[in-house]
């Protein structure tokens, strides 16, 4: 069923995700994707690092440091009197005062936007975060996906390992050798879609070809568009990301839990039935 992250998180440069979606909504109309920042963008924790990738974090903070392709930060969180590391803790320019805990160098979720390129790291589990960015008419680079959640069967992954990137672009500690995807992840994503079909670019996971991909990404602009509006088009074109759609699944739910439940005749099956919301704030009365 729908986790947290489809209602709201309580951090003040998230808020609820129909909040998000309209933000990006109003950016998306107003920023063609030539026009969008060219560099790869994350924000998060370095510690929350999946078993699959223990190292996946502190290896992409090591291969983007100090690069002009990248804008990859670790979150400073504030602490204490409210400074964080680095510097006074703020909230971002949209933020207002949502409450929840503040970062100096948070990004609004919906600025992601304003990047050609949006780096995703699964957590120590799935990524709550993972269906935000899938607003963005922007490319997803990320690892292949470990984590089974409610809009993975819908991408289309084209790998980086597929592409001829040459040596161009190549971060420190890169070798010459192209990545091939484990015997697991190929089970996984047992298909490899063209450039013409993809909606996500899968990257070695230890981030070695991600500069040559973003390379490659800005010699093929054509290319990297119709990835980024191919996933827009799907997920905020096709429903997915709808309050509608999210009502549905309730109901769907509920209604297939009906034909399958049986009771106990304890009287309350044959009551008049009242709406979802209502049961969820009242279900103690």
């Amino acid at each position: 069923m729908p986790h947290f992250s489809f209602w709201a998180w309580p951090l003040p440069f998230i808020g609820s995700f129909a909040r998000a979606a309209a933000a990006v909504d109003v950016l998306e109309a107003r920023l063609s994707f030539g026009l969008k920042d060219p560099r790869a963008v994350w924000r998060g924790t370095k510690r929350y690092n999946s078993a699959h990738n223990p190292k996946m974090r502190e290896d992409l903070l090591r291969v983007t440091a100090g690069k002009k392709w990248a804008d990859v930060q670790e979150l400073r969180w504030a602490v204490g009197d409210g400074a964080g590391d680095g510097g006074a803790a703020v909230r971002p320019k949209g933020a207002r005062e949502r409450g929840g805990p503040v970062a100096a160098n948070a990004l609004m979720i919906e600025d992601f936007c304003r990047y050609k390129y949006v780096v995703h790291t699964e957590g120590i589990t799935y990524s709550g975060r993972f269906q935000l960015h899938q607003l963005c008419g922007s490319v997803l680079l990320t690892p292949p996906v470990a984590w089974l959640q409610h809009t993975t069967h819908l991408i289309r992954p084209i790998f980086s390992s597929d592409l001829d990137l040459g040596d161009v672009g190549r971060g420190e500690g890169a070798t010459k050798s192209r990545w091939k995807p484990s015997a697991g992840e190929r089970r996984a994503w047992p298909v490899h879609y063209s450039p013409r079909e993809a909606n996500i670019v899968f990257v070695a996971p230890d981030w070695s070809d991600l500069e040559a991909t973003v390379a490659w990404l800005e010699a093929h602009p054509e290319v990297a568009e119709g990835i980024a509006r191919r996933q827009r088009d799907l997920f905020v074109g096709g429903g997915y990301f709808s309050p509608a759609a999210e009502a549905c699944y309730w109901r769907s739910l509920i209604r297939g839990w009906a034909r399958v439940a049986r009771t106990n005749g304890e009287g309350w099956e044959d009551q008049e039935g009242v709406p979802w919301e209502t049961f969820a704030m009242l279900r103690d009365g």
